[in-house]
């Protein structure tokens, strides 16, 4: 139990750093001009990237464990499931900030956000055309990704819980939910209209963090995966070989 206390503990610096250099880094053109206590004030009131969070916490896990001489891929196979159970909740404060939506939509799940409480660039053209009047004041009805992503983490979750009974290396369920969490953020991405982009470009950041995990994570689970269920077939053959011969003896003994 200290030993998972302190990979609580030590990645949670890690991650709430990561995130605040995520953001600024890609953002740095907004803080030019402003004071440096700008650039340093978190964890209220700051902006933070959720992937910097991801990469800073498993780097300070990862230094954690070689220091305490344990298995980075066990206790990150544990905590894996903790911090999808925390995103799950902790992406309702998108709805509460009115932060992070997606496009304008009339579909069953569209929800409506006042125009006035919004920042104004993150409203397209497409929102603007299609305002919805309610008490006379205007609102844009977009897509809840908070909501999509929610239930998203929810359904993998469930799938993690169920490879964790059939995991066949250290690490795998880690991987499966880099690997998961990239696919379902490749398509909430996509859908969103605040999103940091590559310096000059417009490029989403994260929907290519999330493209690049998902296959560089999926692939390397998967092989590794195969390799070690061939690896754990070998090693019971060559057992039940070894044990061959006295078993033969055995037989001709009785």
């Amino acid at each position: 139990p200290n030993l998972y206390l302190g990979m609580v503990l030590v990645p949670l610096i890690g991650g709430l750093i990561g995130a605040r250099l995520y953001y600024l880094a890609f953002s740095w053109e907004s803080f030019s001009g402003k004071p440096w206590t700008d650039l340093i004030k978190y964890p209220l009131g700051a902006d933070l990237a959720i992937y910097g969070g991801i990469f800073g916490g498993a780097l300070a896990g990862f230094i954690y464990c070689k220091i305490r001489k344990v298995s980075f891929g066990q206790m990150a196979d544990t905590v894996s499931i903790g911090l999808l159970t925390g995103q799950i909740i902790g992406v309702w404060g998108n709805a509460f900030n009115r932060e992070a939506f997606g496009e304008y939509t009339d579909s069953l799940f569209a929800m409506q956000i006042p125009l006035e409480s919004v920042h104004s660039s993150a409203v397209t053209k497409q929102m603007r055309d299609n305002l919805v009047m309610v008490l006379d004041e205007p609102f844009i009805q977009v897509h809840p990704l908070f909501f999509y992503e929610s239930i998203w983490c929810l359904l993998l979750l469930i799938v993690l819980l169920i490879l964790g009974r059939r995991k066949s290396f250290q690490g795998e369920i880690f991987l499966c939910y880099l690997a998961g969490y990239g696919l379902g953020k490749c398509g909430i991405e996509w859908l969103r209209t605040d999103s940091l982009y590559i310096p000059g470009t417009k490029i989403s950041v994260s929907l290519l963090v999330s493209a690049v995990l998902f296959l560089v994570c999926g692939v390397t689970a998967s092989v590794r995966h195969i390799l070690s269920r061939k690896r754990n077939a070998l090693r019971s053959r060559r057992r039940e070989e070894a044990y061959a011969p006295d078993e033969s003896r055995l037989t001709d003994v009785q």
